[in-house]
């Protein structure tokens, strides 16, 4: 998760990014890989009174510039959030951009601190086009617990080689096992995941 200042872009970068972008609808039927995830996360996810009227409460419409692919697991975990807030409120306006591979020049203004660039990216702007904050990945809450996840997956499975490598370390097999059960965990924080989100978008918007 990052929200730190960021060199940004250009207006004129800003509204042609807008003018292509996919409504969420259009990402969603665009979309190759998890849909049966990503319409399971939508569908899931709930607003409470107190969230709803959050958003109601607030002055104008928010836009939001996303960089996303079907391919990402937090893309198909939280990206569903948004569209539900979208969807029940108005009063956020998704852009969703493919980072890749038109739209690396946009990946490289927001990155994240660790000096990459990571999806998804959703970075907010008022009205007057002007940049309010950045959220990038997912909440610091979902990293910690993925950790944990990790582990319990290579306690599962002492018999693998792997324990304490990079991701692109791993055999194929061993990569596409340890996703697959990450994939399982993910929906049991779905509910910690919202909350910690939504406080996020507080903490940008006021």
């Amino acid at each position: 998760m990052s929200i730190q200042k960021t060199k940004g872009i250009s207006q004129e970068r800003r509204e042609r990014a807008f003018q292509e972008a996919l409504t969420y609808q259009q990402f969603i039927n665009s979309a190759k890989v998890n849909v049966d995830r990503l319409q399971l996360n939508f569908e899931q996810y709930t607003l409470s009174e107190q969230e709803l009227a959050y958003f109601e409460g607030l002055s104008g419409q928010v836009n939001v510039l996303v960089l996303a692919h079907d391919w990402c697991g937090d893309v198909v975990a939280n990206l569903p959030l948004f569209g539900k807030i979208e969807h029940e409120t108005g009063k956020l306006k998704l852009h969703i951009l493919l980072r890749d591979p038109d739209n690396q020049d946009i990946a490289a203004a927001y990155l994240h601190e660790d000096g990459r660039n990571h999806i998804p990216t959703y970075v907010f702007f008022n009205g007057a086009g002007e940049e309010l904050g950045l959220f990038i990945e997912r909440p610091d809450q979902i990293t910690d617990l993925s950790s944990g996840w990790k582990e319990d997956f290579w306690n599962l499975h002492p018999e693998w080689d792997g324990r304490g490598k990079a991701l692109s370390e791993l055999d194929e097999d061993v990569r596409k096992s340890l996703f697959d059960y990450l994939k399982e965990q993910r929906p049991q924080a779905r509910e910690q995941e919202k909350t910690a989100i939504i406080e996020i978008i507080r903490s940008i918007l006021g």
